[in-house]
């Protein structure tokens, strides 16, 4: 439990840039989806009109799709389907106070226009839909038996619509009974259709295909070759005049050991000159031409895949894979443009790839992960052999075999030799990493075409919503049982979620946002007072954490303050205006604040970026929160009389 002095922050404040799309967000990785399931133009066919209407009331955004439903149901496009939806549209995320008699008026239209169609599957779900607040409105015995039977009889689709959307209206018994009847079990359904696997593609871009790479090659500048040449032409010179008079045994045998130190001291110094090369290139740190001198985005998103993808346990990881961080750095700062954010983005697919790839190895060296390749065994010892070879070879060609042409050749030799070496290993060290880019490449795309293959499971946004909508209804459950509240003392709740720090976003064109990490705030009015909860919620797993609480009855309110402020935006011109809700208590503690923006004054980009706005705080649920908390913070525990008095005004309104 937490004390008064505690806080809920419920900030539904956003703000994006960005043009023609919303896809940059303060503090959020974003993800844009070119899916049309939210675009509607005037000349579509009611088909189309009716498609996008359903997605917006499964994605949580009633009111877009209540005016679509509207113009389809009332002009001269009725179906019984499209009646049905229509009357959830309605009565989705709106209590009492909200049906006014134009909005009931039209529910009983659409009813009416339902009755005069054929009967089918959606005229019986809108039948119970009737019947549930036939219920609510008398509160009769038989009339519920009736109505939680008829619920009881409907697909599991249809239970799971109607509970959602009339749960702002149905009372704690009433939802008991519905909840008793479901076909799904929200506790188990919420992780449904591989959630767990398939909800984390939702925060995925695209991939972009990879690109060959060619590693940059800079061994510095090559000294004077003069004395290299030089040095070549008079041992080969040398060399031929060994052979100008009498052949004899220490001839022979100085030539084969001169000949068999120079191939050990080239095999060997070849070896480990090539080794050096590389060492130099893996440590090369040069930033590509005109890259900026701070971090760009290819560099941070680097660091972030590598944090996630680093093993438990693994107090040593930062330091382990600073090599390959600062090579996948170079390598895609040099093919991508560092400062095109959603270019970068399409290759994270590529990038959380490597940083799991470094990541099996742990704790074990591998050639790729490792900072530096391992020094050939020896090498310097058989140089060193190779040197003294070839020198016994030049003494005894000397002294042996009286031939002079032994110093020439030994001096020509100390040019040549470590010239033609530093030649041949510069080749090899060259090669090297272009063997293992192409090896790489290889890996790489038969990752793409496996991620491609994955990411055609990716969940659509109505799935998305639909898990949240299960998470929010579990959540209040697990409130309920966590305070020890009957269902008969609930007079109404609210559920607000919004993103928490840290957390990615995902859109679909024109839809609501959704988020990897959730702050959901529960707030259960009961008859004896309010019970604030609040957690995290871990979208990708359902998992729940850190949730804390707080009781307070309606005589510790203070008072309610609701005011609109201006706030610059952030990087770009023009301001943004929120409108700011907190619940003090008497002790003068701010125990809820709402933290909620209308709109922008930048009308160059109001389009997009007040469109984002309205539809998260629609599917944040914040909109039906404000009302129920300014009513609570006024009125005090005269509230709950108050809230019964709309309900028989409204039962009235429904039976004329």
């Amino acid at each position: 439990m937490t004390e008064d002095g505690d806080r809920y922050d419920i900030d539904n404040q956003n703000i994006v840039s960005g043009n023609g799309h919303v896809d940059t967000q303060i503090g959020v990785y974003s993800v844009y989806h070119d899916a049309t399931i939210y675009t509607v133009d005037k000349g579509d066919r009611p088909e189309r009109k009716q498609e996008v209407a359903l997605a917006y009331l499964t994605g949580g955004v009633p009111r877009h799709a209540e005016e679509l439903l509207a113009e389809l149901v009332f002009n001269g496009d009725p179906s019984t389907e499209r009646a049905y939806y229509y009357v959830l549209s309605v009565l989705s995320e709106r209590g009492f106070a909200d049906l006014t008699s134009r909005l009931v008026s039209g529910i009983r239209d659409a009813r009416k226009i339902c009755d005069s169609l054929p009967q089918d599957r959606w005229k019986q779900a809108l039948h119970v839909v009737w019947q549930i607040l036939d219920h609510v409105r008398s509160d009769d015995g038989g009339a519920s038996f009736a109505a939680v039977g008829a619920f009881g009889r409907l697909p599991a689709e249809r239970q799971d619509e109607i509970t959602t959307h009339l749960a702002m209206l149905v009372d704690g018994l009433v939802e008991q009974q519905l909840n008793a009847e479901r076909k799904h079990e929200v506790g188990a359904e919420r992780f449904s259709r591989d959630r767990v696997l398939r909800a984390r593609l939702f925060f995925e871009p695209d991939p972009a295909e990879p690109v060959r790479y060619q590693p940059r090659m800079l061994l510095g500048e090559t000294g004077d070759r003069r004395p290299v040449i030089v040095g070549g032409l008079l041992a080969l010179v040398s060399f031929i005049g060994l052979f100008f008079g009498p052949v004899t045994f220490s001839l022979v045998a100085g030539v084969l050991l001169v000949v068999a130190g120079c191939a050990v001291l080239g095999r060997y110094g070849i070896e480990h000159t090539a080794h050096l090369l590389n060492v130099a290139l893996r440590r090369d740190t040069e930033k590509a031409e005109n890259e900026p001198a701070g971090p760009t985005a290819v560099d941070k998103l680097v660091d972030r895949c590598f944090r996630e993808a680093r093993p438990e346990y693994a107090a040593e990881w930062s330091r382990y894979a600073a090599g390959y961080r600062t090579r996948l750095k170079q390598r895609f700062n040099a093919q991508l443009r560092f400062d095109d954010p959603d270019q970068v983005k399409k290759h994270k697919w590529l990038l959380d790839w490597h940083a799991r790839r470094v990541a099996v190895q742990w704790p074990h060296h591998d050639r790729y992960g490792q900072p530096e390749p391992t020094a050939p065994g020896g090498a310097r010892l058989w140089q060193a052999a190779g040197v003294l070879v070839a020198v016994a070879g030049v003494l005894l060609l000397l002294f042996g075999a009286q031939r002079w042409q032994a110093i020439p050749l030994l001096v020509g030799g100390w040019f040549a030799v470590p010239g033609l070496v530093e030649v041949v290993a510069a080749g090899r060290a060259a090669l090297l990493p272009l063997k293992e880019a192409n090896e790489v490449f290889d890996e790489e795309m038969a990752e793409f075409d496996r991620w491609r293959r994955e990411l055609r499971d990716r969940p659509t946004d109505s799935e998305m919503a639909r898990w949240l909508a299960l998470d929010k209804a579990h959540l209040k459950a697990e409130a309920l049982r966590a305070g020890n509240i009957t269902e008969r003392d609930l007079v109404s709740h609210v559920v607000i979620n919004q993103w928490k720090p840290g957390g990615r976003l995902g859109r679909v064109h024109h839809g609501p946002p959704r988020y990897t990490d959730y702050k959901v705030t529960v707030i259960l009015l009961t008859t004896h007072g309010v019970r604030a909860s609040q957690g995290y919620l871990d979208f990708l797993t359902g998992e729940i954490k850190d949730t804390s609480w707080d009781t307070f009855g309606y005589d510790r309110i203070a008072s309610a303050s609701l005011r609109v402020q201006e706030k610059a935006a952030y990087k770009r011109p023009g301001k943004v205006r929120n409108r700011l809700f907190t619940l003090r208590l008497l002790n003068n503690h701010e125990i809820i604040t709402v933290d909620e923006r209308l709109d922008i004054e930048d009308d160059t980009k109001a389009a997009d970026e007040s469109e984002l706005e309205r539809l998260a705080a629609a599917t944040s649920g914040m909109d039906a929160a404000l009302p129920v908390l300014e009513a609570v913070a006024h009125q005090g525990s005269a509230w709950i009389t108050l809230e019964r008095d709309r309900r028989t005004l409204w039962s009235r309104t429904w039976s004329t």
